[in-house]
């Protein structure tokens, strides 16, 4: 279908700059950044700390947020050093029943939502 411009003499006052279609490709929608969710993961010693992440957010960038911030609540520990390929080995993150094991699946899959509450299970149980 062929695109119909309106026809807008020279000696218009309107500038050129908002007859052209540069103008209109700049007014174009900017896609708002993502709100992020709000999770609570609980430890296996009872304790619990707050993780952000994207809505869209793999398993891998969920583990990451959890490094993190666990590794930013130790940071004035100099004597505790963490092993993440370790733990991820022999433990996961755990929602409701699934267990969070592929790291290329999106979280929303699970039906995450915001305010929920993860957990540290093992990974072969």
């Amino acid at each position: 279908m062929p695109r119909i411009e309106p026809n807008i003499p020279d000696s218009c006052c309107i500038s050129p700059r908002f007859r052209s279609n540069s103008f209109r490709r700049s007014l174009r929608y900017q896609r708002l950044p993502s709100r992020l969710l709000h999770l609570s993961v609980l430890k296996l010693d009872g304790s619990s700390f707050e993780v952000q992440v994207a809505r869209k957010a793999s398993v891998a960038k969920l583990r990451e947020a959890v490094e993190s911030v666990f590794c930013g609540m130790l940071m004035n520990r100099e004597d505790v050093k963490i092993s993440w390929p370790h733990v991820w080995s022999h433990f996961c993150l755990c929602y409701k029943h699934y267990k969070l094991i592929d790291e290329k699946s999106r979280i929303k899959r699970f039906g995450i939502r915001d305010g929920d509450l993860l957990h540290f299970v093992n990974r072969i149980a």
